[in-house]
């Protein structure tokens, strides 16, 4: 492998990606390296080629467009701002949010179903494919302009959201190996975005915070709510950090905004007696969302009209037009989204019907003050209470209006003015759409020693099922034990060994695994044994696998095993269980490869 010339960071969005880069020599030198922005370059209407600032995260299947760019000679997808656009015309055609389906653990992610329920005749993606192949054109873009330094051989970070469970992380690891990527590092987007805060030069930010402050950082992107706690402690007489919790993983952002902007047009079009279909719904979240861009930046205009085609031979003549006015966005939205509501405040759980149509599992209150208060109330144990942060740290596309983050302001005040606490302080400096790429390369930068680290490990801890024994029942199975496999906070490059306790391994047939995490238990020990999950615990990803059997075994067997638990330097966790007697050892990988011997 040649040798590395830049340090990476990738900002592996939901709706945009976002690359910069820094080169190493300077990350090794004396002076303060500078971070660039990489423009990704990409298709667009016509035939034209251009480098963009962001490349957005969608695919869309080719119709008639003939591939332009260099490398892409026979490529039947297009990916960026040019399918972005498309995929307003022909929504069904058209891959979005791969990120979150990557995370979703009730479909199989390694299987071909995006588009979501497209015709068969549609070429389709596993949500692995899809962000395998937004990887690949980042790393042909950048071989393009760096023929010599290629993108394989440097030193990239990938961003991931902070509540990705370990099966996400690993299936990130797994995307970037099919795009030609065999070694990258994770890193939470949360986190990133505050690398990017303290990279900056013009606002220290050991000026903006003490010892002791607890700072909030809320990421609310296209796709994704992300809540994260950070703690300002101090090391050899210089101010230090530590992650110390994260919230659970919020499909809730503004992709959801966008779709409630639609159903408002929708129901104005409606009105006045045009019938809409869900199919034309869909392209007016597409316009809506760049109606909602434009009366937020542009803040003299009062509306922005919204137009959408029909379908088949009538298209011009089935054209619809409505308006999206101002107070559509800055009444329903900030109201919608950021309901004013007391600390005590619980999400609104709709269960709805019994019967639902398999998809992303969205959140059912779109109130992300409801589910900040829950996340904020978690954090209080009987050694620390972390429920009333001093400072806040904004990231995220959402943010990057006034009237959104003023709202949260307010509303986090409130709850801090009702315990006699000061207010919440805003911490400045941060250029929100950069901010996750250029902190991912600032962290590669502290790797090398220049620059400082936030402690954090292990995001959430994290639980493998252990079956009960107990005497058969008919009807029922027996009950789960959880066995704490990472504690929370476990760094990175950690290997555990659990020799206190033999498990049974099922061997040489289908067996499933469960796993289960907290992000509010920080006392769990790797090897503690709860013998009864309750709320604290949400259940994440499973295995069904069979487990090799080895010469002398058959299938069923149970084998006396104890655990080993490694978390590897990029982030992801594995489990291994070694025999008891004997040398044979199997793996448990989310990813599911081979198991080894």
């Amino acid at each position: 492998m040649a040798k590395a010339k830049y340090i990476v960071g990738i900002d592996l969005g939901t709706t945009n990606i976002v690359v910069t880069s820094t080169p190493l020599a300077a990350a090794e030198s004396e002076e303060k390296p500078e971070i660039g922005l990489f423009p990704i370059v990409q298709e667009l209407a016509k035939g034209a080629v251009e480098k963009l600032e962001c490349m957005p995260s969608f695919i869309f299947e080719r119709l008639k467009e003939k591939p332009v760019l260099p490398w892409d000679e026979d490529s039947k997808f297009i990916v960026g701002e040019y399918a972005r656009e498309r995929g307003a015309e022909v929504p069904d055609r058209l891959i979005s949010s791969a990120k979150s389906w990557l995370c979703n653990t009730r479909i199989d992610r390694t299987q071909p179903v995006l588009p979501w329920n497209a015709p068969e005749e549609h070429a389709r993606l596993s949500p692995l494919q899809a962000m395998a192949h937004f990887i690949e054109h980042v790393r042909q873009a950048w071989n393009h302009e760096y023929p010599k330094d290629k993108l394989e051989n440097q030193k990239v970070i990938i961003t991931i959201p902070a509540s990705f469970d370990a099966a996400a992380r690993d299936l990130t690891v797994e995307a970037a190996r099919k795009a030609g990527l065999a070694e990258v590092t994770l890193l939470e987007e949360p986190q990133s975005a505050f690398y990017s805060w303290i990279s900056q030069s013009d606002k220290p930010w050991r000026k903006q915070v003490k010892k002791s402050d607890v700072v909030l950082v809320v990421d609310v992107g296209g796709g994704t709510t992300d809540f994260s706690l950070i703690e300002i402690g101090e090391a050899e007489g210089d101010l230090s950090l530590e992650r110390v919790a994260v919230g659970n993983h919020i499909l809730l952002g503004g992709d959801n905004m966008d779709l409630t902007l639609a159903y408002i047009a929708r129901k104005k079009l409606e009105d006045g007696n045009k019938k809409v279909t869900q199919w034309q719904t869909i392209q007016l979240s597409h316009q809506c969302r760049k109606a909602k861009e434009i009366l937020l930046s542009e803040p003299d205009k009062d509306s922005v009209p919204v137009v959408i085609s029909g379908r088949g031979s009538s298209v011009i003549a089935g054209s619809l037009k409505t308006t999206i006015d101002r107070a559509d966005v800055e009444s329903v939205l900030v109201d919608g989204f950021f309901p004013r509501c007391a600390m005590v405040d619980d999400p609104v759980d709709d269960t709805g019907s019994g019967v639902r149509e398999i998809s992303l599992m969205y959140a059912a209150d779109p109130a992300i003050t409801r589910h900040l208060a829950r996340f904020l109330r978690s954090q209080k144990t009987e050694g620390k209470d972390y429920s009333y942060p001093q400072a806040i740290l904004f990231n995220g596309g959402v943010f990057r209006s006034d009237i959104f983050r003023n709202r949260l302001v307010e509303v986090i005040n409130s709850w801090l003015t009702a315990e006699g606490k000061e207010p919440i302080k805003v911490l400045e400096g941060i250029e929100l759409s950069q901010a996750v790429a250029r902190g991912a390369s600032y962290f590669g930068i502290a790797r090398e020693g220049k620059g400082i680290r936030i402690r954090g490990g292990v995001s959430q801890a994290y639980y493998l099922g252990i079956e009960s024994s107990l005497p058969a029942v008919p009807g029922f199975k027996p009950p789960l034990k959880a066995l704490c496999v990472a504690q929370q906070g476990t760094e990175e490059g950690t290997v555990q060994q659990i020799d206190q306790r033999t498990f049974g391994l099922v061997i040489g047939k289908q067996a499933e695994f469960k796993f289960f995490k907290s992000n509010c238990r920080r006392e769990d020990v790797c090897g503690t044994m709860i013998e009864d999950m309750g709320e604290d615990f949400e259940e994440t990803s499973s295995l069904a696998i069979e487990l090799p059997a080895y010469e002398g075994m058959k299938a069923g067997d149970i084998v006396d095993v104890r655990l080993q638990v490694a978390v590897t330097e990029i982030g992801t966790l594995e489990i291994f269980c070694q025999a008891k007697d004997g040398d044979h050892r199997w793996k448990l990988e989310f990813n599911v490869r081979d198991a080894i011997k």
